[in-house]
């Protein structure tokens, strides 16, 4: 099995054995995401990212968009699960916002990132709460789930501490950004090397 999304609106979960489609999941909006988590045990949902605002939980047992997650204001760009824990999705969208969920409770949202990690937010309240200075397009956790990478269109890349929300003030800009960004993904996603 393996899932793919689209452009045109859907999420596809292909069976490799006859390289079809065995199920196909309908958005009203564009499909800018989608990830399924790599160590759940208990549940079998794809988080989905669309031109909606709502993050859409996809049950591949029931074969129907199971959960919404409610809370950011534009569309969402890209969703990941923690490697660490199964409950628990990171999501981006355009509002400048990085949302932290736990899918298990009816309140979800655990935290929203803050790049100033509250210090500006009692200034401004268009700034509160923001994980970059415009759209956040793209995050991914490290393997080890300690940390969440997140690039936004403010040309600068973040990393946070996954399980306190706090922005490390490690921060990479400019045209290095894309570079770093494309070596993340080698160096957090690929195996660890055995020994």
């Amino acid at each position: 099995m393996f899932t793919s999304s689209s452009f045109d609106k859907t999420l596809k979960i292909w069976d490799t054995n006859v390289l079809q489609p065995a199920d196909t999941f309908n958005f009203e909006g564009t499909v800018y995401s989608h990830h399924m988590s790599p160590v759940a045990t208990n549940h079998t949902l794809i988080a989905v990212g669309t031109k909606n605002p709502d993050v859409q939980l996809c049950d591949l047992k029931s074969g129907s968009c199971s959960h919404i997650l409610q809370g950011h204001k534009q569309e969402v760009l890209a969703v990941s699960w923690s490697p660490h824990d199964e409950y628990v999705l990171a999501t981006a969208s355009a509002d400048s916002r990085v949302k932290l969920w736990d899918v298990r409770s009816s309140s979800g949202c655990l935290i929203t990132l803050d790049q100033h990690n509250g210090e500006k937010s009692q200034a401004s309240s268009e700034a509160a709460n923001t994980a970059h200075d415009g759209r956040v397009n793209g995050l991914c956790y490290t393997s080890d789930g300690l940390h969440l990478l997140t690039i936004g269109t403010d040309h600068r890349m973040r990393l946070w501490n996954s399980f306190t929300g706090e922005n490390t003030l490690v921060s990479v800009q400019g045209s290095l950004v894309m570079l770093v960004l494309a070596l993340n993904f080698f160096v957090f996603k690929s195996p660890s090397p055995s020994r």
